[in-house]
């Protein structure tokens, strides 16, 4: 008992949604976050959800993030007009959404029609947060093969590679 609160603790501390899962909505449109990501982020009442300003996907955002991204806009001046505009610009499309307890949430259907999600979703971990894929218009990586482009460009970036060749292939 002592070593599984030991794991969730140490999940909770790297609070990280990594990883890549594939789920399906249930029929009343419901879809499971995975445990994985619930201990990581200490089993959340609520998390938010909210169209991907740059991709036809959604981004699952964990409250924590979210209260940040607030904070931001609760301390702007009181006129700041962009500020203002930002704060809104965000606000009228998140879907705070509680998780119940069988970790479902219940994303409203014009968040679900702008990402195409009617079946499999592929929920693809981004530490801070995840993005939710129709899995129909984001096929995962071919079973065998990874394709590191992304992750060898960061790593370059982030110098987390020492030597091309050592670590994942």
């Amino acid at each position: 008992m002592a070593e599984n609160i030991e794991r969730k603790e140490e999940k909770r501390a790297i609070n990280g949604l990594v990883d890549t899962f594939r789920h399906t909505l249930d029929p009343k449109k419901r879809l499971t976050i995975p445990s994985e990501w619930r201990d990581a982020l200490g089993n959340p009442t609520y998390v938010y959800v909210m169209p991907s300003p740059t991709e036809e996907c959604l981004e699952l955002i964990p409250v924590e993030l979210m209260g940040r991204i607030q904070q931001q806009y609760l301390s702007a001046d009181l006129f700041d007009d962009e500020a203002d505009a930002e704060a809104q610009a965000i606000a009228q499309f998140a879907q705070m959404l509680r998780v119940d307890a069988a970790g479902r949430i219940r994303i409203r259907d014009d968040l679900l029609a702008h990402a195409a999600i009617v079946g499999g979703v592929t929920m693809i971990g981004g530490i801070r947060k995840a993005k939710l894929w129709a899995t129909e218009r984001k096929p995962p990586a071919p079973k065998g093969k990874l394709d590191l482009t992304a992750f060898r460009a960061v790593a370059a970036k982030r110098k987390m590679v020492a030597r091309a060749g050592k670590g994942l292939a």
